[in-house]
C-alpha cells in the first residue's frame, strides 16, 4: 500500500510539473462551439506562455483549478499576472481584458495528488451581464446533484498556445468514465472529491490549456478540470467535483483579506517556506520507488 502512495505522488508532480509548461495546449476532436453556448466560458492568461480555463460565477468572481494559480514550486502566482477574457469566442489580441485582484486557492489543495484543486479570482472590475435571449457573457449554474456514471457531459476550451494570434472555442463531448475504471487508468488516485470523463474515441481529448475550464452536466458546471490532459494519447480526464465545494466557494465572496504570492505550504515536505521544486521533489521520490521495487 506505501508503495502505491509514493506512486501517486510521483505521478501527480510529473504532471504538474509538465502542465506548467504550458505544452500541447489543445482540445483534440473538438468542433467550434457557437455564440451563446458557454456564456460563462473566461480564458485566464497567466504570465506570456500559461493559458487556463475558468467560469464566471458572479459579477466579480471567477472559479479555476488551483494548479492553475501556483506555479511549480507551488507559489502563489501574483493575481496582476493574470489577465481574465470574457465574453468571447475567439480570443485574439484585440479582446479587452479584465485584471486580477485577489486569488484564493483552497487551504487544502495538495499538489501531490490535486486533492481540492479548486480556486477562485477576485476581478478588479464587474462584469456587465446583457439582458438578451442568448448572452455570451453570464454567470454559471452550479450543478448540485451527483451526475451519473456513463451520463453525457461537454467540456470547452480555446485551442490556445503561445504566440498564437487567434484561437477559436471549442467544445467536446464527454462521457462520465466509471470511478472503478478511473482508478485503474490512476493508479488508485481518484478520491471521492473527483469525477473522471472519458471520450468515444482515442483521437479526442483534453489538454493543458483546458486545465481550469468547467465540465457541463445539462448545461450545469459539474466540475473543474484539473488533470489527466493526454491530447489524445490518454483520453481519460479527471475534474474537481463543484457539489463537495459550495459552501468553500460561498465563503470566498465574503473575503477581505489579500494573499500574497510566493511560497505556499506543499503537503508532506514542509511549511511555506520551502524552495524545494517539484522536478526535484518527483526526482526523489522516482528514487525511492526504484529502491523500493528492487
Amino acid at each position: 500500500m506505501g508503495n502505491t502512495k509514493i506512486t501517486w505522488a510521483v505521478t501527480a508532480l510529473l504532471v504538474h510539473v509538465v502542465s506548467a509548461t504550458g505544452v500541447n495546449p489543445f482540445i483534440v476532436g473538438g468542433v467550434p462551439a457557437t455564440l451563446g453556448e458557454f456564456p460563462a466560458q473566461v480564458g485566464i492568461h497567466i504570465g506570456p506562455t500559461v493559458f487556463c480555463g475558468g467560469t464566471i460565477l458572479n459579477s466579480n468572481h471567477i472559479l479555476t483549478a488551483g494548479s492553475c494559480v501556483l506555479d511549480g514550486q507551488n507559489n502563489l502566482i501574483a493575481a496582476n499576472q493574470m489577465q481574465v477574457r470574457a465574453g468571447v469566442i475567439t480570443i485574439d489580441a484585440t479582446n479587452p481584458t479584465t485584471q486580477v485582484d485577489r486569488v484564493f486557492v483552497h487551504p487544502h489543495y495538495n499538489p501531490f495528488t490535486f486533492e481540492n484543486d479548486i480556486a477562485i479570482l477576485r476581478t478588479t472590475t464587474a462584469f456587465t451581464f446583457p439582458e438578451t435571449a442568448q448572452p455570451h457573457i453570464a454567470p454559471v449554474e452550479l450543478n448540485h446533484k451527483i451526475v451519473p456514471e456513463n451520463s453525457e457531459c461537454e467540456v470547452a476550451g480555446w485551442n490556445w498556445q503561445a504566440g498564437s494570434t487567434t484561437t477559436a472555442l471549442q467544445r467536446l463531448l464527454v462521457s462520465i468514465y466509471p470511478r472503478a475504471y478511473c482508478n485503474q487508468v490512476y493508479n488508485g488516485m481518484i478520491q471521492r472529491q473527483m469525477i473522471c470523463s472519458t471520450t468515444a474515441s482515442q483521437n479526442q481529448a483534453l489538454c493543458v490549456a483546458n486545465r481550469g475550464g468547467g465540465l457541463y452536466y445539462g448545461r450545469q458546471l459539474s466540475g473543474i478540470a484539473s488533470f489527466g490532459f493526454g491530447c489524445g494519447a490518454n483520453n481519460t480526464a479527471v475534474f474537481t467535483q463543484i457539489r463537495y465545494y459550495e459552501q468553500w466557494i460561498q465563503q470566498q465572496f465574503a473575503r477581505t483579506d489579500n494573499p500574497p504570492p510566493g511560497p505556499t505550504p506543499m503537503p508532506g515536505i514542509g511549511g511555506g517556506s520551502t524552495m524545494l521544486n517539484l522536478s526535484m521533489v518527483a526526482l526523489l521520490l522516482a528514487t525511492i520507488i526504484i529502491t523500493l521495487v528492487r
